[in-house]
């Protein structure tokens, strides 16, 4: 016999729906934008700021912090396979 697809599953395919064209029209953006920035020969200058920033930016958060995001984030990750597997 099929299963009929719940109410969760019909949420997840409309969000899905949702953010496929706002994705494809934000890339298409980009590329449009990156093109922009070549023609006028600004790549070069917007890609060092950027790389100048995220430096930065990277510099300012302490090891510690980042030491205990990643292990959170590799926790949690283990226990969705985990959980994924047993739910199968």
């Amino acid at each position: 016999m099929r299963k009929t697809a719940n109410k969760k599953s019909n949420k997840e395919r409309a969000i899905i729906k949702l953010f496929r064209p706002i994705f494809i029209i934000v890339f298409c953006l980009l590329i449009v934008h990156v093109y922009y920035l070549s023609t006028i020969d600004q790549l070069l200058p917007q890609l060092m700021k950027l790389s100048a920033a995220l430096i930065t930016f990277a510099k300012s958060i302490p090891t510690s912090i980042l030491l205990v995001l990643g292990y959170t984030l590799v926790i949690f990750y283990a226990g969705y396979i985990v959980g994924k597997k047993l739910k199968s």
